[in-house]
């Protein structure tokens, strides 16, 4: 069972200690969910993120009977109990019309990472339905197993045609020829962070492509990293064994500081609203 950060939680209206055993009991099976980033006490990308996770939950035919607004209220209602400030917070939403909010035990990647990248490995695996966010207790364990296994701070998927789809928890960018590749949107989850590299390579003039990335490009390129909620933009230092010095690299350099930007515009943005 996943377990809850700080003191409290909320299951639709009611606020509950994190001591409560009963936490995820009323939950059914059939669900989605989604992580948002708590910044400065602020839920960054917000609309994004509720608009995925109303998304999700078309997919798998739940409805989603509460309005933005009120999901908004409610999480801001505990992160103010709280007094969160930097941390992960979650939403599951059911098939029965609940709604479930809280606060994960998270840890960010320490800084040298971002400074020198970090170490990834490969592992043949594909997550299904990869464009909805659903709990999948099997997946998770095999990958937290292989990253523990080979000392790696991300896996990357193969599929069983011997493309790298995505990582577990991230989207996955390579650098070549001083432009970016990245899996197709039907194949890998839609990222936040992912759409926000989209937009500032539009703005930036930076050509991006969709196209499946052979394990046997790894050999050829450049640079590469990876996006994601808990990771923002961060540079992988080596793929299995393969040396890369993405951090250095001035695109991928680019990119992190324009989106480190997009996080303050974000936060400026939703403090004057």
């Amino acid at each position: 069972m996943e377990k809850m950060a700080l003191n409290t939680y909320l299951l639709n209206e009611e606020e509950k200690a994190t001591t409560d055993g009963s936490t995820f009991k009323p939950i059914s099976p059939k669900n989605v969910y989604e992580v948002i980033r708590i910044q400065e006490g602020i839920p960054l990308f917000l609309k994004d993120h509720l608009e995925r996770f109303r998304k999700s939950a078309e997919m798998l035919h739940i409805s989603l009977s509460l309005s933005d607004s009120e999901i908004k209220h409610r999480i801001l209602f505990l992160i103010q109990q709280n007094k969160a400030e930097f941390i992960n917070l979650k939403l599951i939403w059911d098939d029965q019309q609940n709604l479930l909010i809280f606060f994960q035990n998270t840890v960010y990647p320490p800084q040298r990472y971002y400074q020198t990248g970090m170490h990834t490995t490969l592992l043949k695996l594909e997550r299904e339905d990869p464009n909805i966010k659903v709990q999948r207790a099997a997946y998770q364990e095999r990958v937290l197993a292989e990253r523990e296994k080979q000392q790696a701070y991300e896996v990357l998927l193969v599929d069983q045609h011997d493309f790298i789809t995505e990582g577990s928890r991230s989207n996955l960018f390579i650098v070549k020829n001083q432009e970016l590749y990245t899996s197709p949107s039907a194949n890998v989850l839609l990222g936040i962070v992912r759409k926000k590299v989209f937009a500032i390579c539009q703005e930036e003039g930076i050509v991006i492509h969709e196209q499946n990335i052979p394990v046997a490009d790894i050999a050829t390129i450049e640079a590469a990293f990876i996006t994601g909620t808990g990771n923002n933009v961060l540079p992988i230092r080596t793929i299995n064994d393969q040396l890369l010095n993405s951090a250095e690299n001035p695109l991928v350099k680019r990119i992190m500081e324009k989106f480190n930007a997009c996080i303050q515009e974000d936060i400026r943005q939703f403090k004057t609203a």
